[in-house]
């Protein structure tokens, strides 16, 4: 599998430090629990306090996270229930609390659910999104990995509605990270739609001149995303240039996104290497570069390719099968040249 380069996973982040510990293996009978994991029978309040205490814990020796492991999902599953039970008002912090881990615990079985069932989720969701007045952290944990899961599973139609839907909501966030992170899960919802579809480029290129998407039409093109600090871009190089010089004169065009921060050593990339076509860049927006936000670009490199009716027949084309895609696309290239793997 082709590796990348995780270019704003600060998102990771955010879904690590809002889930807390991660609970795996957990068994559906065990031993009855005792001291940290026996769910208290009191109010919502006592319930709360539970699961504040639970969810900071951090089990160090193996006994404990054996223990945490066998008890800690049951247990927070159990007191989640319960307040949602006797909470009465479905919009306080506490039933918002609850209902979102047990969303977050849902999560597990979701890749193993029928369509129905990942649509039912998903509206689950949206709906504990909307009853916040501003989304949490917790909540952006939650919405992010729900579009994963269901985006690995390739039920794209659900993945692109929830992107679009879940950055709506975030978009508008007061806290400015959130609502950066919601501008890019509408990207990402952008993109996973473009195959069939015409693609959107603007900006201006390393040297500073406005880039004219239009003299592009007719073009077989491939936008390719990506930075000198990426290993795997830089490994991928050699592979596109010979297939540039091979179908160049049959009408191969290649528009480089770059993803740096600094023009200085991008320039000087650029012309050691000798590269032929043209780079687009921000000044200071490295991986906030507005065509990455614009179609949620998280991770490079990450490849669009167009045909001459300007619409991406294929997404994320790398080694050889970008030689075969090119070779259907625009037919046998004039001469022989070997391609890199």
């Amino acid at each position: 599998m082709f590796r990348r380069c995780f270019s704003a996973l600060v998102i990771a982040g955010y879904v690590a430090t809002a889930t807390g510990p991660v609970v795996v293996n957990a068994q559906d009978e065990v031993a009855k629990p005792a001291g940290r994991y026996a769910v208290p029978e009191g109010d919502v309040a006592a319930l709360v306090k539970f699961l504040a205490g639970l969810e900071s814990y951090r089990p160090t020796t193996t006994d404990e996270i054996l223990a945490y492991r066998q008890y800690a999902r049951k247990a927070l599953e159990t007191a989640a229930v319960r307040i949602i039970k006797l909470e009465e008002d479905k919009t306080s912090e506490a039933y918002r609390k609850a209902n979102s881990i047990k969303l977050q615990l849902g999560l597990s079985e979701l890749q193993g659910g029928t369509a129905d069932s990942q649509r039912d989720f998903y509206k689950a969701v949206l709906t504990h999104l909307k009853s916040a007045k501003d989304a949490s952290q917790q909540d952006l944990a939650l919405a992010y990995t729900f579009g994963q899961l269901i985006e690995q599973v390739d039920n794209l139609d659900l993945a692109i509605e929830a992107y679009g839907e879940f950055g709506k909501i975030f978009s508008v966030n007061k806290d400015k990270e959130l609502a950066g992170f919601g501008v890019m899960m509408s990207g990402i919802g952008r993109r996973l739609d473009l195959p069939g579809k015409q693609m959107k480029i603007e900006g201006s290129t390393v040297s500073g001149k406005a880039f004219d998407w239009k003299s592009y039409r007719g073009k077989v093109v491939l936008v390719d995303y990506w930075a000198t600090w990426c290993g795997p871009c830089i490994e991928e190089l050699p592979n596109v240039k010979a297939n540039y010089e091979k179908y160049h004169d049959k009408g191969f065009e290649v528009v480089a996104i770059s993803l740096d921060s600094n023009a200085g050593p991008l320039r000087r990339f650029l012309a050691e290497n000798k590269i032929p076509w043209v780079c687009l860049f921000e000044k200071d927006a490295g991986v906030n570069h507005p065509m990455a936000q614009y179609y949620g670009v998280m991770q490079i490199p990450s490849t669009m390719l167009l045909d001459r009716d300007g619409k991406v027949v294929s997404m994320n084309v790398y080694g050889r099968e970008l030689g075969r895609e090119l070779a259907t696309l625009l037919g046998p290239a004039a001469k022989a040249a070997a391609s890199p793997e």
